[in-house]
């Protein structure tokens, strides 16, 4: 039996051991291993990897330390793995996509993909007193043995399976540094996993490609094998391979960890998934692996928008709903009218990640960027926020995609997107791309800088519009010299707020006047009323 409390590290996105953007965000997994915990009645502790790695004599006394992080945070989990040197150690998250880095990075177990069953069966094992013989039955395990690394098995878990496990609601109170609870935004897993089966033809012999035909058809199980063995979806983007086609939660369960969240102090909630509208989707037809076919299941999506808007906290606007990610393939008429009536004024995230319809291809998307616009256009005027992803960098990029990229975020910009988010691409393992180079730093290659350019000049430009305007805003943890810090409460970038009265405290919710712009991402701000 456990002598002491579990040590759940949240490491996402913290890169080398500080999380450098995002502040406000709570993710779904470490509430999810929070939740399974809690149904073996063990106690936990969850910390930000910036409070442990400030003062891990703080925590030394944890005998199992379980990890969660991503391919970028590699650093960071090498840090925490030497500061624990003599804990039992478990490692998930995105970064096992490469079952090396656990050897590499000193933990003894890693979990591969979704790791529910995996860590509801070591926990019932006895975790650390578990011998290894009663492991390799165990699917989604990463052992060391003889200093070879050993995937038990991979396996996608089953819809049923997916709703057994009930993520903690009350595993928000754990946060109260940076992120805090009280004022971030709290993400709710909707759906996992993702329909765009189409394959990375860049990678593609496309004489064996006009032969199978399989990615261009809608013969939704023949998608799921590709005879030249590339990994499903987008080129950069490990999901379907990992994760499979969607499955979507229970309703009744969303709303009971909807409910509990605001319960326990939650102000802004974000439906989450690879995309939103593919809840439900399973439910129209059993193997959903084409991006655009079948429509969403719009009544499964009326259910869910029409149940969560009815709790009285967001029925009143005191508890903000934002959606993310949405697919633009998805993105109909019918859609936008359900999101914009539920959730009027409310953000979506859309990716285009390239503004070249024949890269696009290439790269795997589910559908060309000049649709995408089109179905962008249509949601701002139906009173959708909307901001969109790019990326540089990515495979097949030259001047001219870069160009059409540029263009693009221009016209994006004419016809009322709020923000564009570019990131540099970097392999990922179990992706399409994984052993390609990652992009060029935007500073030493042309076409990159034409891209990261362009964003930033969009971003500060709607940045200027803010000037003059009042902003609900929830104050954060930190200060900036004589600043407080808050966020929109219905999102958008991070304010730098004066003259704030002593008596607010992180999670109270008042009206900041913009004075000024700061950057691209940031806006200083006056306390205006409460």
């Amino acid at each position: 039996m456990l002598e002491s409390e579990v040590l759940l590290i949240d490491a996402l996105a913290a890169g080398e051991g500080t999380r450098r953007s995002a502040l406000d965000v709570i993710g779904a997994g470490p509430r999810t291993i929070a939740g399974i915990l809690e149904k073996h009645g063990l106690p936990y502790r969850i910390v930000r990897v910036e409070d442990v790695l400030r003062k891990p004599s703080k925590f030394s006394k944890s005998n199992v330390v379980m990890v969660s992080a991503m391919t970028m945070d590699f650093k960071a989990a090498k840090r925490i793995s030497r500061a624990f040197k003599t804990s039992f150690k478990v490692l998930g998250g995105p970064i096992t996509c490469d079952p090396s880095v656990i050897a590499k990075l000193g933990y003894d177990i890693g979990i591969f993909g979704e790791g529910e069953v995996a860590v509801d069966s070591l926990l019932g094992l006895g975790l650390d007193e578990a011998k290894l013989e009663e492991l390799s039955d165990i699917p989604n395990l990463i052992l060391v043995m003889d200093g070879k690394i050993c995937l038990t098995g991979h396996e996608i878990l089953e819809k049923e399976d997916f709703n057994r496990y009930r993520p903690s609601f009350l595993a928000i109170r754990h946060y109260t540094s940076i992120p805090h609870f009280r004022a971030s935004r709290v993400y709710v897993e909707v759906v996992r996993g993702c329909s765009n089966y189409n394959r990375a033809l860049i990678m593609a012999d496309m004489r064996k490609c006009k032969s199978c035909r399989a990615c261009f058809g809608t013969n939704l199980p023949l998608r799921l094998i590709c005879p030249q063995g590339i990994p499903p979806g987008c080129g950069y983007c490990s999901i379907p391979a990992v994760y499979g086609y969607p499955k979507s939660r229970d309703l009744k369960m969303l709303i009971e960890e909807i409910r509990g969240l605001i319960k326990n102090g939650a102000k802004r909630i974000i439906l989450s998934g690879a995309d939103f509208l593919e809840y439900g989707r399973e439910d129209i037809v059993d193997v959903p692996t084409h991006p655009s076919e079948p429509k969403p299941n719009l009544k499964a999506i009326e259910e869910l928008l029409s149940t969560v808007t009815s709790i009285p906290e967001v029925r009143k606007g005191e508890v903000y709903v934002g959606v993310e990610n949405a697919k633009a393939s998805l993105l109909t008429e019918e859609a936008i009218s359900l999101l914009s009536n539920h959730l009027p004024g409310a953000v979506i995230h859309v990716g285009i990640e390239t503004g070249d319809d024949r890269h696009a291809t290439l790269l795997g998307r589910p559908s060309a960027p000049s649709k995408d616009v089109e179905a962008i256009r249509s949601a701002i005027k139906a009173g959708l926020r909307v901001y969109v992803y790019f990326i540089h960098g990515l495979p097949g990029q030259t001047k001219e995609t870069a160009r059409k990229t540029a263009n693009m975020m221009e016209k994006l910009y004419f016809i009322g997107v709020e923000k564009i988010t570019v990131y540099r691409f970097k392999p990922l393992p179990c992706s399409a791309f994984e052993n390609m180079p990652e992009g060029p730093p935007s500073p030493r290659d042309a076409a990159s800088r034409m891209i990261e350019r362009a964003a930033r000049k969009f971003n500060l430009e709607r940045k200027k519009e803010l000037i003059g305007k009042d902003l609900k805003v929830v104050l954060a943890p930190g200060r900036r010299r004589r600043f407080r810090v808050a966020y929109p409460f219905r999102e958008g970038p991070t304010v730098l707020v004066r003259s704030v009265p002593r008596d607010l405290k992180v999670g109270d919710v008042f009206r900041s006047e913009i004075l000024s712009v700061a950057s691209d991402r940031l806006v200083i701000g006056k306390f205006k009323s409460y």
